[in-house]
C-alpha cells in the first residue's frame, strides 16, 4: 500500500522535498544562519513533511488499497475527506447500477410474461380460422374479423417490444392535424365497428393542431378504441371529440358499454392486471392500457379515465400543442 502511495504522490513528495532543500540553500548563501542552523531547519521540515504525508496515507490508507487491488472493500475505515466522497460517491453509482439491473430483470420478466400470453391468445383467432376452413365455413367477412384480431395482437405485441428499447431514438415530435389522426384510427377499425355493430362519432375540427408522434399517438388511440369496441353494446356509438385548452387539446373517447368497477379503476394502467371485465369477457392481456400510458408518459400527454358500470367509460388525452 506503501509503495502504492509513492508512486501516487512521488511528484508530490519529491516537489516539496525540493522547495525545503532550496529554501536551506537560499538561507545558507545569505549568511543569515550558520551551517549547523540551516540543517537544523532542512531537517525538521523534512521532518514535518514525512510526518504530514505519513499522516495522509493513514487517513486514506482504504482507498490506496482500493486502488492497488488488495481489497474491494468501498473506503471503510478511511477519514479523509476524498475517501468519504468518493465512498459516497461509488455508493450513490452502485445503487444506479443495481436499480438498472433490476429494472431490465424485471423488463424481462415482464416481456417473457406477456409473450407467454399473447401466444396463448393468438392461437385463438387461428384455431376459429382452421376450424372453419375444415368446415367449408370460411366467408369474407370471418376471414376480415380472424385477421384483423391477429393484426391488433402483433401491433400491440411489436410496440410492446419497441418501448422496451431506447423508446428516445424511436419517436419523432412535429404538428399534427388530429382530425386526420382520428380519421386514420377510426379506418384502421373499420372491420371491428361493423363487426359489434357500432358507430363513430368523430367531433374534431379540421384544423385543429397537436405536437406529437404520429405513430404512437396513433397506436395509443387505437388501443383506447379496441378497449371502446371490446366492452360496447351493438348499435351504440363511440365519441371522439376534442376541445382545446390553454397550451394543451384533450381528445375525449366516450363509449356506453359495461363500464369499468370502481374496485378496478385505480389498477386498471398496471401492467397484466385485467380485472372483472377481462375476466368475463377473455381475451385480455392485461397490457393496453398500461402500454398507452407508458407511452402517454414519454410524450407528455396526461391520460385519465372516468367510468361509470352500465353507463359506459370515457377516456380523454390531454395532448400538448
Amino acid at each position: 500500500m506503501i509503495r502504492f502511495y509513492l508512486k501516487m504522490n512521488g511528484f508530490a513528495l519529491f516537489t516539496s522535498f525540493g522547495i525545503v532543500s532550496f529554501l536551506a540553500f537560499v538561507i545558507y548563501l545569505t549568511n543569515a544562519f550558520s551551517l549547523q542552523l540551516v540543517l537544523y531547519f532542512w531537517f525538521i521540515s523534512i521532518l514535518l513533511f514525512v510526518f504530514v504525508f505519513f499522516f495522509d496515507c493513514r487517513s486514506k490508507k482504504e482507498l490506496y488499497r482500493f486502488l492497488s487491488g488488495k481489497t474491494d472493500q468501498l473506503l471503510i475505515g478511511d477519514t479523509s475527506n476524498l475517501s468519504q466522497q468518493m465512498k459516497r460517491k461509488m455508493d450513490e453509482r452502485l445503487r444506479i447500477e443495481e436499480q438498472m439491473v433490476l429494472k431490465h430483470a424485471q423488463r424481462q420478466q415482464q416481456q417473457i410474461t406477456f409473450m407467454n400470453l399473447w401466444v396463448h391468445q393468438m392461437k385463438t383467432p387461428l384455431s376459429v380460422l382452421e376450424l372453419m376452413a375444415q368446415n367449408n365455413q370460411l366467408t369474407r367477412h370471418d376471414v376480415l374479423t380472424e385477421t384483423h384480431r391477429l393484426k391488433s395482437g402483433l401491433n400491440l405485441a411489436l410496440n410492446e417490444a419497441r418501448l422496451g428499447t431506447d423508446f428516445q431514438k424511436d419517436f419523432i415530435l412535429a404538428p399534427l392535424s388530429l382530425n386526420k389522426i382520428v380519421t386514420n384510427a377510426v379506418n384502421n377499425q373499420k372491420t371491428a365497428f361493423i363487426q359489434r355493430k357500432l358507430f363513430p362519432s368523430v367531433e374534431i375540427e379540421e384544423a385543429l393542431q397537436v405536437i406529437s408522434d404520429e405513430k404512437w399517438l396513433t397506436f395509443m388511440i387505437e388501443q383506447l378504441l379496441t378497449n371502446a369496441l371490446k366492452y360496447s353494446h351493438p348499435q351504440g356509438t363511440i365519441e371522439l371529440k376534442a376541445v382545446t385548452e390553454e397550451q394543451a387539446v384533450t381528445l375525449t373517447i366516450t363509449d356506453h358499454g359495461i363500464g369499468i368497477p370502481a374496485s378496478d379503476l385505480p389498477r386498471v394502467k398496471q401492467a397484466f392486471f385485467t380485472g372483472e371485465n377481462g375476466r368475463k369477457f377473455g381475451e385480455a392481456t392485461g397490457m393496453g392500457l398500461y402500454l398507452v400510458q407508458q407511452v402517454a408518459d414519454e410524450l407528455g400527454i396526461e391520460l385519465t379515465i372516468h367510468s361509470t358500470v352500465g353507463y359506459g367509460t370515457s377516456v380523454a388525452l390531454q395532448i400538448p400543442t
